[in-house]
């Protein structure tokens, strides 16, 4: 959600999901859509694009991988 919102216009949120791999349908959909940040978050073009091992390759731990680490051993 914080990345959505960080690109702020609907061209910049295009072009970002189109360089992260979304086709470009699913890109304008997604970049022109009017939802919330929140809602907006869910839809399959933002996962395909900030997907889990985009944040691993950046250093960043998921937080339910930690709390099932600390909970279950």
């Amino acid at each position: 959600m914080s990345y959505w919102k960080n690109w702020r216009k609907v061209r910049t949120k295009v072009r970002n999901l189109l360089r992260m791999g979304v086709s470009e349908s699913l890109a304008v959909t997604c970049g022109s859509s009017g939802k919330s940040y929140w809602r907006n978050a869910k839809t399959e073009g933002i996962h395909i694009a900030l997907n889990n091992g985009l944040f691993q390759k950046m250093g960043l731990i998921s937080l339910r991988d930690r709390w099932v680490e600390i909970h279950y051993g």
